[in-house]
């Protein structure tokens, strides 16, 4: 087959990642359509997979854009996220071939996220009944949202993402009381959903009795006056740092991963990603993190950081904690890889096309 993806950029995130996987573990031809000209992730691509972006759009871009549609042309198109699910139904219509969407968020927060995006999302789910061949989700928890908010129940599927990492040794963990300081981080873009001021708040109750360091890794994170004045005033080790290509040197330093979000996650990749590296991973019940870590042991609340605290040290203190870490690493790698995730986009495709 041959698959044309639109999606906002690929730049790095959640979404952009998953397709490069996506794409990279597929025997099918790929091509993608960027809405903004930023492509950070296309070295990790296939070197065979052209890209083009819609902007700056003008009257020669679009005649590039219609070009190289047609000189590929596809058995469908595939959106990711929201622009993208808008610019494939576009691109689907005007060029008579069959639409997916992909959807990767959870709740939405009314006061923080964009009007327009929150216009697009409500204008998608009266689309939905009319335009796209199946809805694939990446969570269970984005279903549930969007079949409340209107989209069409019968169409959504859910595919988790799949991630293979290659390593040829995982960290020890016979006690982390034997550690000089243990590392803690917090990885994600600078967003109020992630909700970092609860995340440092937590890191402070446990600096009381552990010697904790401490990381905030993403873009815009040290950039951000919120986190400077809370990093300065919170007296404990703390570090700003922006987002990087290859987060595997950053889960070689951690021990223990914490996700604080409130809202906004559907399956987040980082919390795989950290169980596949052997990190220890604690969360708050969003999106699907409960299904992912598969123990009620690894979810802390999102609004009581000393009950948080007390949980996380009774868990990484614990003597079973090796048989925990890999157990939780075994599952992901069981539910949550890549070969998996390409043939059950593979039977949905091939199904509807």
């Amino acid at each position: 087959m041959k698959i044309l993806h639109c999606i906002n950029s690929l730049d790095i995130g959640g979404a952009e990642k998953t397709l490069v996987r996506l794409i990279n573990s597929s025997n099918h031809k790929h091509r993608i359509i960027t809405i903004l000209d930023s492509q950070l992730l296309k070295s990790f691509l296939k070197k065979d997979v052209q890209l083009l972006s819609i902007f700056p759009l003008n009257l020669k871009r679009i005649l590039e854009i219609i070009k190289f549609i047609r000189d590929f042309d596809p058995d469908l198109f595939q959106g990711w996220l929201y622009h993208g699910d808008l610019t494939a139904t576009l691109l689907g219509i005007c060029f008579k071939k069959p639409i997916f969407w992909n959807i990767r968020h959870g709740k939405m927060s009314l006061k923080y996220s964009s009007k327009k995006t929150i216009l697009l999302r409500n204008t998608l789910a009266i689309f939905s009944h009319i335009f796209p061949k199946k809805i694939i989700s990446c969570s269970f928890c984005g279903v549930s949202v969007h079949q409340k908010i209107g989209y069409a129940f019968n169409k959504f599927h859910v595919i988790h993402n799949g991630i293979d990492i290659k390593r040829k040794s995982y960290k020890k963990y016979l006690n982390l009381l034997t550690k000089k300081d243990i590392k803690i981080c917090s990885i994600g873009r600078n967003n109020p959903q992630k909700n970092r001021i609860y995340f440092i708040n937590i890191v402070k109750e446990l600096s009381k009795s552990l010697s904790i360091e401490s990381l905030i890794l993403g873009k815009g994170v040290s950039r951000s006056p919120e986190l400077k004045k809370f990093c300065n005033l919170s007296a404990i080790k703390l570090d700003l740092k922006e987002s990087i290509k290859d987060i595997g040197k950053i889960f070689d330093e951690i021990d223990i991963l914490i996700v604080t979000s409130v809202y906004g996650e559907g399956c987040p990749n980082v919390i795989i990603e950290a169980l596949k590296n052997g990190i220890l991973v604690f969360s708050t019940d969003v999106g699907d993190a409960k299904y992912i870590l598969g123990d009620d042991r690894f979810i802390i609340p999102s609004n009581n950081y000393q009950i948080a605290a007390n949980k996380i040290k009774q868990v990484a203190l614990s003597n079973n904690i090796d048989s925990l870490i890999i157990d939780s690493r075994l599952r992901s790698d069981k539910l949550f890889n890549e070969r998996r995730m390409s043939r059950e986009y593979d039977k949905i495709w091939f199904a509807k096309i």
